[in-house]
């Protein structure tokens, strides 16, 4: 999982793999150690919630997604969503697309397929 935090803004990013786990179990998470203190960052359907949410507590970011909008991103047309109330922070999870243009080092074996790809490929 991609975690990027800019400013007043978060985005999440998942591999495919990431996405089926989620689908499965209604949370998926990833972790990075600094010294002995770890981050986790968690995206989790959430049955009491009417928008996408961030919190912060215990070295974990947990964004919590209402469970329909989390049933909807399982269709492969589905990309990603954001909260509507961005007055405090903007939260976006998409899932995680290929590059158009490869980059050295970087690993996308679990990317999506980018849908730019196939329509560039055709023109």
């Amino acid at each position: 999982m991609k975690l990027r935090i800019l400013n007043d803004s978060i985005r999440l990013r998942l591999s495919q793999t990431e996405v089926d786990i989620f689908g499965e179990k209604g949370c998926v998470s990833a972790e990075i150690a600094f010294g002995t203190n770890r981050l986790k960052y968690t995206v989790a359907a959430l049955a009491d919630t009417k928008d996408v949410t961030a919190n912060f507590a215990n070295n974990e970011i947990i964004v919590g997604i209402p469970s329909e909008m989390a049933d909807k991103w399982m269709d492969p047309t589905e990309v990603g969503f954001e909260n509507k109330d961005q007055s405090q922070m903007r939260v976006l999870v998409e899932k995680d697309f290929q590059c158009l243009h490869k980059r050295p080092g970087e690993d996308e074996s679990d990317s999506f397929p980018n849908p730019q790809a196939t329509h560039n490929k055709t023109k």
